[in-house]
């Protein structure tokens, strides 16, 4: 027999409230109180405390789930935290009645967590009988979840009882919500929160005693991809940012949204006010744009990168994502304006949809995330040029489905990415045709990872990219920015890769792809801004952090194959196409770049085969300056031999990969 006691649940919540806040306390300022004592010398000892701080979130815990027991007998006796109040229901004023309670059966958290699934039922049952909300009840289970995030009994306990219903929670507070407002109110956003935050931390955390079982079970993680994709991705929407998750998990749950997606399985609610007006109509395209479920899935992958790997870098079912990612599909459905419109333009045949919004960022995002990953020789490494060769892939298929058609600006933006990260991969891959795949740097077992894609898919990808004349002058000035590091790769590397003749295979594509889009003058010029613009932004500042002391770590090869750096904003750089801005745009370049001179000698003292006199003018804090000292220089030691070549024949080799095109 336990050992019963009388209690009042409402004084049992305040000291639980109490319990809560001093448990708060005591882990905000321990550490404080470790450092301030030990900065003054003091000789007592703080090895209790850590275990102080323990023992209080326990009794806090403990209370918790004796107050949830006694609410639950007052109950029993009749009480409602709800009761009419002018013929709506209201939270009851009446305090619950005293309840004798088994003082020790209860607080243990697993015995808690199986309280709280329960209550989810309960809550949830109560509120579909009576026609409320059930937003405002559920706020003590979220209090609860808040309470356990690092509990990993708990929440393994909750998720398995309780996995079925927060699959399909985000349907049900919508559909009992407020007759007016969004389709998630603020109330519902709160409860949430709370589940998904407790559903990212099960994700992470494993079970007591069994380090390999993850407090998330298989049963309930299906539970849960095979629930309301709807109310699945409110959960992601709502949850904690993408670093906070388990990427097995993310990943499990991005792949069901995206299969739910492809299938039409994606059922949305209806807005509150129904649609009356065209006004309602774009307002429900807002809704549906904002309240997104594979958007949020898709965001919270993206902000933790290992997962979008996962699910893009899977050598046999990665294609088949990439497939789904990279679309043009990426808008709302827009509306029927046939019932907002006169009668002569429905005379004119269907009024095709309007209204659609454009959702293409979450899934860019995720696409560049996907190829993100350090170059090298880890797990990682490899899913990321995997990831590679599914989107070129995918985008090749895409551009024959679709002959003339255009991906969104964000997809095409991410492809951009995508050729800079892996520019030396592609520049090796132009002219053969064969087959794409991922594989070790020479094909020997650990080398980093590198990719080889068809050419004709290369094409494919550029041809997309590559559109506007702004896009053609970034990724000229990222050709024009690897040269220093192509001479010092050639240089290093042992075999006899010439990295310069790749890049020059690479440039005749762009040009051909451009010279297919006669753009008029005045486009040209904001081209060939934005080209020096990223050249010398690259130019700048990449060179600083390269160091080649170990050709096949990370050293030269890996420097080459990952040298990328953000165009810097540049004042004197505009992409604008007025007199003043071009003038001063070629000006620059030209007296700044000296235009190939610079990033080879850069490149050959990179490589170490160069070393500038101390009293160099031309060289400071590792950069090479250009200036007249230099201009000097190169012509006094254009014979003299760096690297199994004259300065002079490495500048020439330079100039015909980039084509002389400054």
């Amino acid at each position: 027999m336990g050992e019963f006691v009388g209690v009042d649940p409402a004084n049992l919540r305040e000291l639980t409230a109490r319990l809560q806040r001093l448990h708060d306390v005591l882990a905000r300022q321990t550490p404080v109180i470790q450092q301030k004592m030990q900065k003054w010398g003091s000789e007592i000892g703080f090895a209790a405390l850590p275990s102080l701080v323990a023992e209080a979130l326990d009794d806090a815990r403990d209370m918790t789930a004796r107050t949830g027991r006694a609410y639950e007998l007052a109950r029993e006796k009749g009480w409602s935290p709800l009761a009419p109040a002018g013929g709506v229901l209201a939270f009851n004023q009446d305090p619950p009645p005293l309840v004798r309670l088994d003082w020790t059966a209860l607080g243990q958290s697993a015995g808690q967590a199986g309280h709280d699934a329960a209550e989810l039922a309960r809550i949830l049952r109560d509120a579909t009988a009576s026609g409320t909300s059930p937003a405002e009840a559920l706020r003590s289970v979220a209090e609860s979840l808040r309470g356990h995030l690092d509990d990993a009994d708990y929440l393994a306990v909750f998720w398995d009882s309780a996995s079925p219903l927060a699959a399909g929670l985000a349907r049900r507070l919508h559909d009992r919500g407020p007759a007016a407002g969004p389709l998630l109110d603020a109330s519902a956003a709160t409860v949430l929160g709370a589940f998904g935050a407790a559903l990212a931390a099960a994700s992470r955390l494993r079970r007591p005693g069994r380090p390999g079982d993850p407090a998330l079970s298989g049963a309930a993680l299906d539970a849960l991809e095979s629930g309301d994709p709807w109310s699945v991705g409110m959960l992601l929407k709502y949850g904690p940012a993408g670093s906070s998750w388990d990427p097995a998990v993310l990943a499990g749950l991005t792949r069901a949204l995206l299969d739910a997606r492809h299938a039409g399985k994606i059922s949305w609610p209806s807005p509150r006010q129904g649609i009356k007006s065209e006004a309602d109509a774009v307002r429900y395209q807002r809704e549906m744009a904002g309240f997104d479920p594979v958007a949020a899935v898709l965001t919270r992958a993206a902000e933790n990168g290992e997962a979008a790997r996962q699910v893009l870098g899977d050598p046999h079912s990665g294609l088949g994502y990439a497939r789904m990612l990279v679309s043009d599909s990426w808008h709302t459905p827009g509306y029927d304006r046939t019932p907002f419109v006169g009668d002569y333009l429905k005379a004119d045949g269907p009024v095709p949809p309007q209204g659609q919004i454009v959702t293409a960022g979450p899934a860019a995002a995720f696409l560049r995330a996907a190829v993100s990953a350090p170059r090298g020789t880890g797990l990682d490494a490899q899913r990321s040029a995997w990831s590679v060769v599914h989107i070129v892939t995918a985008t090749s298929d895409f551009a024959k489905a679709n002959p003339g058609a255009l991906l969104p600006h964000e997809i095409r933006q991410a492809l951009l990415f995508t050729a800079d990260r892996y520019l030396p991969d592609f520049a090796k891959s132009v002219g053969h045709d064969f087959s794409s795949m991922a594989l070790p740097r020479g094909n020997e077992a650990g080398n980093p990872w590198v990719v080889v894609v068809r050419s004709s898919h290369l094409e494919a990808v550029l041809d997309q990219a590559l559109q506007e004349p702004e896009e053609f002058g970034t990724f000229t000035g990222m050709m024009n920015a690897r040269v220093t590091l192509a001479v010092a790769a050639t240089i290093k590397d042992p075999s006899d890769a010439d990295y310069l003749s790749e890049m020059a295979g690479l440039y005749g594509l762009v040009q051909r792809l451009h010279n297919d889009q006669h753009f008029v003058k005045a486009q040209l010029k904001d081209e060939d801004a934005a080209r020096d613009q990223t050249a010398l932004a690259l130019f700048t500042g990449s060179f600083g952090a390269l160091s080649f002391s170990n050709p096949w770590g990370p050293g030269t090869i890996a420097q080459f194959l990952t040298g990328t750096a953000a165009p810097a904003v540049d004042a004197s750089l505009d992409t604008g196409h007025a007199l003043e801005a071009v003038k001063e745009n070629a000006d620059a370049f030209r007296d700044r770049v000296l235009h190939i001179e610079v990033p080879v000698v850069q490149g050959l003292v990179a490589a170490g085969v160069l070393r500038p006199p101390k009293d160099a003018p031309w060289f400071r804090s590792g950069m090479v300056v250009p200036d007249a000292h230099l201009v000097e220089w190169i012509s006094e030691h254009a014979e003299t031999r760096y690297g199994g070549k004259s300065l002079q024949q490495w500048i020439r080799a330079a100039q015909e990969a980039m084509r002389m095109q400054q």
